[in-house]
C-alpha cells in the first residue's frame, strides 16, 4: 500500500483516519461526507505529498484541535483543496457553523496563567510537609483526642488493694474494654522503649512483679492489653486499667512517638481524674536537647527515680518504687492543664 496514490473514502462516515498511517505516496484523498472533527496531523505534513483533497461535508469542530488544518488550508499553495460545498466547523460557544478559515483562536499555554499558582501551591506544601512531619506525633494524638477519646469510667482507688481485681475475679471481667469495669486490674502500666525492654524483664519484672508484693504490671508488648484494636485506643486501655503508670525514660524513649502518646495519656489521667498516677524511672543519661516540653512540665513538680549502678543503691531504688507503688493515687489539690 506505500504505493497507492488515489484513495476514495467518501461516504463512509469515518471518525478519524489514523489507518492512513505509511501511506506516503499518497496524492489523491477524497473524504467528503464523514465523521471527521479534523484531519490528522501527519497527513499535511513530509513526508505525505498531497495534491487533490476534498473533505466536504464532514462536522469539523472549532477547537483547536482544527488549528492545523486551519494553517495548512490558508498556506499551503501547491494542493488543491475543493472547496464545494463550503468547509464549515460548528463552533461551541457561539453555537454555530462557520467557514473553517473564517474564525481564529487562541491556543497558546499562557504559562504565566499556571506557572504563579503552581510554585504558590509547591511553596505551601514545601512549607506545610516539613511541619506536618516534624509534629506528626502531636497532631495524631490531638486526633485522637478529637474523636475517638471516651469519658474516663468512675474506677474505685482504695488506699489497699482492694480495687485490684485478683486472678480468682479476673474471668469474671471479660467484657470488652469499652464495659464500664469499676476496679482495676493491674497495679501500674508500664510504657518503656523497646531498646528498655532486657531492663524491664530481667529487673523490674523481677523485683516488682516476682517480689513478695507481686505487684501485677500491665505491658504492652506482653499482650496485656486487648489486641485487635487501634493501638492508640489499645494504650489508652492499658493506661485506664492500671493504678497507676510507670514511665520508663531512656534517650530513645525521647524520641519515640508511641512513648511520647503513653506519657500523653498518663498526663490526661492526671488532670481528668486528679489522680498523681505517673511514676517517672530514668535509665541512663538524657541530654537536655532531648527532653520534650512535657517531660519539663513534668519535672517541674515530679520527681524522677534514676536507676543506679551499685547494689545498695538499687535496693533503695526498689523501695522507693514500691512505696509509690503502695501510695494512693487521691491527691488534695487540683492538677492543672500542662
Amino acid at each position: 500500500m506505500s504505493h497507492l496514490t488515489f484513495l476514495n473514502l467518501a461516504g463512509n462516515k469515518l471518525g478519524n483516519l489514523n489507518t492512513l498511517k505509511r501511506l506516503y505516496g499518497l496524492q489523491t484523498l477524497i473524504v467528503s461526507d464523514n465523521a471527521l472533527t479534523t484531519l490528522p496531523t501527519f497527513l499535511i505534513k513530509a513526508p505525505y505529498n498531497l495534491q487533490h483533497v476534498e473533505l466536504g461535508d464532514n462536522p469539523f469542530s472549532c477547537t483547536c484541535s482544527i488549528i492545523p488544518l486551519q494553517d495548512w488550508i490558508l498556506a499551503d499553495t501547491k494542493t488543491y483543496i475543493d472547496s464545494r460545498p463550503p468547509y464549515l466547523c460548528k463552533s461551541p460557544a457561539i453555537k454555530e457553523n462557520l467557514g473553517i478559515t473564517e474564525f481564529s483562536l487562541d491556543c497558546s499555554l499562557h504559562l504565566e496563567n499556571y506557572l504563579v499558582p503552581s510554585l504558590s501551591c509547591l511553596l505551601i506544601i514545601c512549607i506545610i510537609v516539613p511541619i506536618i512531619y516534624k509534629y506528626r506525633w502531636h497532631i495524631h494524638y490531638k486526633l485522637w483526642i478529637l474523636f475517638y477519646q471516651r469519658r474516663y469510667q468512675g474506677y474505685v482507688d482504695n488506699d489497699n488493694d482492694d480495687d485490684i481485681i485478683n486472678e480468682e475475679e479476673e474471668h469474671n471481667v471479660d467484657a470488652p474494654y469499652e464495659a464500664p469495669i469499676m476496679r482495676r486490674r493491674y497495679h501500674a502500666y508500664v510504657a518503656y522503649h523497646r531498646d528498655n525492654e532486657a531492663w524491664v524483664n530481667d529487673q523490674l519484672i523481677a523485683n516488682i512483679e516476682d517480689g513478695p508484693e507481686q505487684f501485677r504490671l500491665c505491658l504492652k508488648e506482653r499482650g496485656d492489653i486487648p489486641a485487635g484494636h487501634y493501638i492508640l485506643n489499645a494504650i489508652c486501655h492499658g493506661i485506664k486499667q492500671s493504678r497507676k503508670t510507670i514511665a520508663v525514660l531512656s534517650e530513645n524513649f525521647m524520641d519515640d512517638g508511641w512513648c511520647h502518646y503513653q506519657l500523653h495519656f498518663a498526663r490526661m489521667r492526671m488532670v481528668m481524674d486528679n489522680v498523681d498516677v505517673l511514676i517517672l524511672v530514668q535509665i541512663g543519661e538524657i541530654a537536655d536537647h532531648k527532653k520534650t516540653l512535657l517531660l519539663r512540665q513534668l519535672l517541674c513538680y515530679k520527681e524522677v527515680l534514676k536507676w543506679p549502678e551499685d547494689p545498695n543503691g538499687q535496693q533503695l531504688f526498689w523501695n522507693q518504687l514500691k512505696m509509690k507503688l503502695r501510695k494512693p493515687a487521691r491527691v488534695g489539690r487540683r492538677f492543672q492543664e500542662i
